[in-house]
């Protein structure tokens, strides 16, 4: 897999981010009032930013071995045999970490636990998320950027430093008034990215890199700041909520991390080759 990659990584992350800087930097000006901006111009700006990581990708894929490589990785989102714990994990663990983090900060003086989407909307909700929520938009870029890593790095660190990468990525949000990072501080977001990217690198790993289950952690975690108010957008600003989440999740990507075979393995080849 590795020695058919000839494209440079550089020219993959120079993409994802110039896309996504780039029309980012149209509404981030506009919040500033620096720019005259429609709110419908802004919205298309943030969804075509947001594509970044997959234009990326698959134009280093092309690159990389022309059509036959783009519909290798292309159908690597179709492997759907996937142990029932990669199941499970990709579809609940975000939803439940934040639902313990909102319940704990209901006992700590924060607003009632309560779930903000009613059940009967949540399929078509969680479809939306899947299809234009960023998890197509990302996790195609983020998942040929594990393998590009992979090659320089242990699988631990890969993943690690992919999460720094993808927190960065997510920076000129936080200069945009009325988006949710706007809302969070950034070192709680940053501790989320790593500690969630261990995670679904280890769901990736684990079932032969399989896009779709990376598909489904991202969906699961857009679909948690939907179903709950981890995210305190009032003038208050109570961040306990999504640090309560961030650090949950590092707790969570720490035991992954001890314990999960593909971690372990990786370590152990690094091992054997200092030897």
């Amino acid at each position: 897999m590795h020695s058919s990659f000839r494209t440079p990584a550089w020219f993959y992350f120079a993409l994802a981010f110039g896309i996504a800087w780039v029309a980012w930097l149209f509404p981030a000006l506009a919040s500033r009032g620096v720019l005259q901006l429609g709110q419908g111009t802004q919205l298309i700006c943030l969804f075509a930013g947001s594509f970044g990581p997959f234009v990326g990708a698959f134009l280093a894929v092309y690159r990389d071995g022309g059509w036959a490589a783009v519909r290798e990785f292309a159908g690597r989102s179709l492997r759907y045999r996937m142990g029932l714990i990669y199941f499970l994990s990709a579809v609940l663990l975000v939803p439940v970490a934040a639902g313990l983090a909102m319940a704990w900060l209901a006992s700590h003086g924060g607003p009632p636990f309560a779930i903000a989407v009613s059940l009967s909307h949540l399929p078509l909700l969680y479809l939306e998320l899947f299809l234009l929520g960023g998890s197509v938009n990302e996790e195609f870029g983020w998942s040929y950027a594990i393998d590009r890593l992979e090659q320089k790095y242990s699988l631990l660190p890969a993943a690690a430093l992919l999460g720094v990468i993808w927190g960065c990525w997510h920076i000129p949000l936080f200069f945009i008034a009325g988006l949710t990072q706007s809302f969070m501080p950034f070192w709680a977001f940053l501790i989320f990215t790593v500690a969630f990217r261990i995670v679904i690198v280890w769901g990736y790993a684990s079932t032969r890199k399989s896009i779709l289950i990376a598909l489904l952690f991202h969906t699961a975690s857009n679909l948690t700041f939907n179903l709950y108010t981890v995210v305190d957008r009032s003038p208050q600003r109570d961040e306990r909520g999504f640090i309560g989440l961030a650090l949950i999740m590092l707790a969570v990507s720490l035991l992954v991390a001890m314990t999960a075979r593909c971690y372990r393995r990786a370590a152990s080849n690094v091992i054997e080759t200092l030897q």
